[in-house]
């Protein structure tokens, strides 16, 4: 594991050790807490709405950008209904108890989140998503008459990879099937627009769910739930939807005011993305996706070697903490082309 510095604040640029330092770790996609308007915006709605709203949101005394933020989110995703809790993993744990009062079995994917484990459940690491899936479609043919959930990450990001999941639609229909995906990588990295894969993935069957923090790109201390009306109604009646605590509202505020500083950076990081690839594509001890702003690599000592460069990879042991390290790069649109450019070099230097 890469040596561990401690700052005050973990921007692009950071400052520890009285060294500053190119980050290229963490999961700010959008970069939004260094967009000074976006600060501002956030300041706003501090003074208008306070730091926070602890209050349910089944209580009798209601803030309106809750409601507001709600249709909002569901406007751009194509969903009918969806809920907004304080952090994804509660999002996550909420739509997993729906799902497992809701559903015979669970099949769940290799890189599925914690946050979306039943108790006592996860997948196995170390099987690809393509061979999970096609065993899915062969455990659909031997079953008959039975509810069935499947959980899944939109995407994995330390591979990274990004999900596919047409095959649902060629499951065995003699059954009927509840998907759960987490979007939590994907909001605001993945597709066209910040919102996600939901609008893209609802054709797969009636019963689909896309929950996920808004923390990573989105830069919002919340979690949401997207689905149908019918399955959300459900999911309103659970103890934890009805005595749990919103996220902070000037958060909701700036997102909602903020839009077009969330485009602008979108097609800045689309940008970063599109250039550190056509970079490196052809180097082989790299891997990276078009469209998804994270490079891995196998070489463990080039971690030291780029933190030698005044450059901060992200490094730690995965699946397990004996395992080896899983050594990425991951690209931000607060990063410069100077900064991505110095990255490039110093990543073609490596293989001399």
């Amino acid at each position: 594991m890469g040596k561990h510095l401690v700052t005050d604040r973990a921007n692009s640029r950071l400052v520890a050790e009285g060294e500053e330092y190119l980050q290229f770790a963490g999961t700010a996609y959008l970069g939004m807490s260094q967009v000074p308007a976006f600060e501002k915006l956030l300041i706003e709605g501090i003074k208008k709405y306070g730091a926070n709203h602890g209050s349910s949101r089944h209580s009798n005394v209601q803030l309106a950008i809750y409601d507001t933020f709600e249709l909002y989110f569901a406007a751009q995703t194509g969903a009918e209904k969806v809920r907004l809790l304080s952090s994804g993993f509660l999002a996550g744990h909420l739509a997993v108890e729906f799902l497992r009062k809701e559903v015979d079995l669970i099949w769940v994917a290799p890189d599925a989140h914690p946050a979306i484990l039943p108790q006592g459940q996860s997948g196995n690491p170390h099987q690809s998503f393509d061979s999970w899936s096609q065993q899915c479609l062969e455990k659909s043919k031997n079953l008959m008459g039975q509810r069935i959930g499947i959980l899944s990450n939109a995407v994995n990001p330390l591979k990274p990879q990004i999900h596919d999941f047409g095959w649902i639609t060629e499951l065995a229909p003699v059954n009927e099937y509840f998907v759960l995906i987490d979007d939590s990588h994907a909001f605001g990295v993945v597709g066209d627009s910040i919102f996600g894969t939901y609008s893209q993935w609802k054709h797969v069957t009636p019963n689909l769910l896309v929950c996920g923090s808004l923390g990573k790109a989105l830069s919002l201390p919340a979690g949401v739930i997207l689905g149908s009306k019918n399955l959300l109604d459900k999911v309103d009646g659970l103890p934890i939807f009805r005595s749990s605590s919103p996220p902070a509202p000037a958060f909701l505020h700036a997102f909602l005011n903020g839009q077009d500083l969330y485009k602008a950076q979108h097609k800045k990081l689309r940008e970063n993305t599109a250039a550190v690839f056509q970079s490196i594509q052809s180097m082989l001890d790299f891997t990276m996706l078009d469209g998804f702003p994270v490079v891995t690599f196998q070489e463990r000592g080039w971690v030291e070697k780029l933190l030698e460069e005044k450059i901060i990879a992200s490094s730690f042991p995965y699946p397990g903490p004996l395992d080896s390290s899983l050594n990425r790069l991951v690209l931000t649109a607060t990063h410069s082309r100077e900064d991505l450019s110095h990255l490039i070099t110093v990543l073609k230097s490596l293989k001399n």
